[in-house]
């Protein structure tokens, strides 16, 4: 007979498909182990890591703590203090539940659990390494409970090789501490990486308290954030919001969150958008902290492993909420009167001419390199005159070119409209696609420096180009390490010679900066910095020619596709001559 084809799994192996579910990154297991301290009544909570959390997590909090019986259940599958009967489970009041964190984590990691619970004398220490019991024992600690979690993944070279670098990986855990201080303003937070204290998060009496301390890094403004408290119903809706000319092209900015968890939700998005109406572009979101709070039965937050998506038994009733709340808090704050968006702009040229046109994208191509090849005329020659180029008929190459604006802009008539372009942007895209068409037929072109450049990089820094090598000297560099944080510099992409009188160190600085963040592609990241460091800038002065030649450029590049992720801006603004004259009172 056979032997049987369907068995039972081992449970260190049902232990770790556990940890892929609920272990994403370091970042998950930060947010586990704040949210399993909340649910003991912490006030104060504190995270360090070390090596982007890879190296070690810690999370010391001054919660109920533990007693040796309990810290012995707590690594235990589905033990948890949170339910009780299956009715519990549909009207949760706490932020864990499942009981599956702490030995979903110590079955990836070296898992260290000292505690202390209120009224006992002495605390007890648990060590758990991959899954399996190393040592239970009495210690002396504080009340509370500290956590550590030592070479993440280290039992799973699968998973470990996946992660990120070290400051991506810290990046991520920085933004789930700001979220749960977000949550719970009244809670004391703090996150120390290698060592240096990156966040300080005193209690706060209100949101908007915590809103500016948690955040005004990313607004610049401390007077832009207007608070809110609505209830409809059984829906309560509170939060902050900033004001819209502080929005952006991707929904990073704006947090939501359901009975104090942080959520991911198309849903409440929309219904925000909507609150802010037209004072916000469509495809544009606002900067925004909201916090939506139901009755627990109301929800179900059992929809995703990592309970980040929830599910509404009335999501209609609880979109129009917050719509309605948004709206009102929007009306209440002047941003209409003030102005603010009475100037009706777009950020993207007419839909009717975004894609190639009739003679093929083919075409559009060959444009690009002619307007390129215009555009990049040798120096000391002088390019052709516009009139005598090939003019692109495209949107942009419709325009007439009208001239310069704070030596920033470039301002052209359109039919019905002015349209103003940031000639960084411009140029950074006709670029990057050049750059790129450049790369794909293996065109790109090194050009040796008449004296080789020696650069003292920071440790950081240093271990990134020596990962990144390879990558670099395919796009026309030529490196060499010539001991620990010394490199040399031989040659650079012909596209930089240009700006090497300014000295490489910038230049790898920020290549070796965008190769940190990550992506699948560490070629189009470095080509991305490449091209923001050798185009145009703000300040550079530019003649209609070379203008004239950047519009058309601009025609052979699919602005629907992905741009530099450095700036999250627009290229250009589209005013009606419509609005302008009614903002003369004509």
């Amino acid at each position: 007979m056979r032997p049987p084809r369907i068995r039972v799994l081992p449970s260190q192996l049902i232990d770790q498909i556990a940890a892929g579910e609920v272990v994403e990154r370091p970042a998950s297991v930060v947010k586990e182990l704040c949210e399993n301290a909340l649910d003991a009544g912490a006030r104060r909570i504190e995270v360090e890591i070390l090596g982007g959390g890879g190296e070690l997590i810690r999370v010391v909090d001054d919660g109920s703590g533990m007693t040796p019986e309990e810290a012995e259940l707590a690594v235990q599958r589905h033990a948890t203090s949170k339910l009780r009967s299956v009715e519990d489970l549909f009207a949760l009041h706490t932020m864990g539940f499942r009981g599956e964190a702490l030995p979903a984590i110590a079955s990836v990691a070296e898992l260290s659990i000292a505690t202390r619970a209120e009224g006992e004398d002495e605390g007890y220490r648990l060590l758990i390494d991959g899954g399996v019991r190393q040592l239970g024992e009495v210690c002396g600690t504080p009340r509370g409970t500290q956590l550590e979690v030592r070479h993440l993944f280290r039992n799973v070279p699968a998973r470990q090789k996946f992660l990120k670098a070290e400051a991506t990986e810290g990046a991520h855990i920085s933004d789930v501490v700001v979220r749960l201080a977000l949550a719970h303003p009244g809670v004391h937070f703090g996150l120390r990486v290698q060592g240096r204290t990156v966040l300080e998060l005193p209690p706060h009496r209100t949101l908007e308290e915590r809103v500016r301390a948690a955040l005004e890094r990313r607004t610049g403004e401390r007077s832009s954030w207007i608070e809110f408290s609505e209830r409809s119903g059984e829906v309560l809706v509170q939060g902050c919001l900033a004001a819209p000319n502080q929005c952006s092209a991707t929904s990073r900015g704006s947090l939501l969150f359901v009975n104090r968890r942080t959520v991911r939700d198309r849903g409440l998005l929309h219904a925000l958008s909507m609150g802010y109406g037209s004072l916000v572009e469509r495809g544009r979101y606002p900067l925004a902290v909201v916090q939506v709070e139901v009755l627990p039965e109301a929800v179900d937050i059992n929809v995703h492993p990592q309970k980040l998506e929830v599910r509404f038994a009335r999501p209609q009733e609880v979109a129009t909420a917050v719509r309605q709340a948004v709206a009102r808090a929007c009306e209440r704050a002047g941003w209409e009167a003030s102005g603010m968006a009475q100037l009706r702009v777009y950020s993207r040229p007419p839909e009717r001419v975004l894609a190639a046109d009739g003679d093929g994208f083919a075409a559009q191509q060959h444009r690009l390199r002619e307007a390129l090849g215009l555009f990049a005329a040798p120096r000391g020659e002088s390019p052709p005159e516009p009139a005598t180029a090939a003019r692109s008929s495209g949107f942009f190459g419709q325009l007439s070119y009208l001239g310069q604006l704070h030596r920033t802009f470039l301002l052209g008539e359109g039919e019905g409209e002015l349209v103003l372009i940031d000639q960084h942007l411009a140029h950074e895209r006709v670029e990057l696609e050049r750059l790129r068409g450049a790369h794909r037929e293996e065109r790109l072109r090194a050009q040796q420096l008449l004296f080789p450049e020696t650069l003292e990089l920071d440790p950081p820094l240093a271990e990134v180009l020596a990962a990144h090598a390879a990558t670099l000297n395919a796009i026309g560099f030529d490196l060499e390490c010539f001991s620990g944080r010394s490199w040399v510099v031989k040659a650079v992409p012909e596209a930089l010679a240009a700006r090497h009188g300014q000295g490489m160190a910038p230049l790898l600085e920020k290549v070796l900066a965008q190769l940190v963040q990550g992506g699948t592609d560490a070629v189009e990241m470095a080509l991305q910095a490449m091209v923001c460091y050798s185009v145009l800038r703000a300040g550079d002065v530019i003649d209609a020619a070379r203008a004239r030649a950047l519009l058309d450029g601009l025609d052979g590049v699919d602005l629907q596709g992905p741009g530099p992720r450095a700036h999250n801006r627009p290229l250009l603004l589209r005013i009606s001559i419509a609005e302008i004259e009614r903002r003369f009172g004509r």
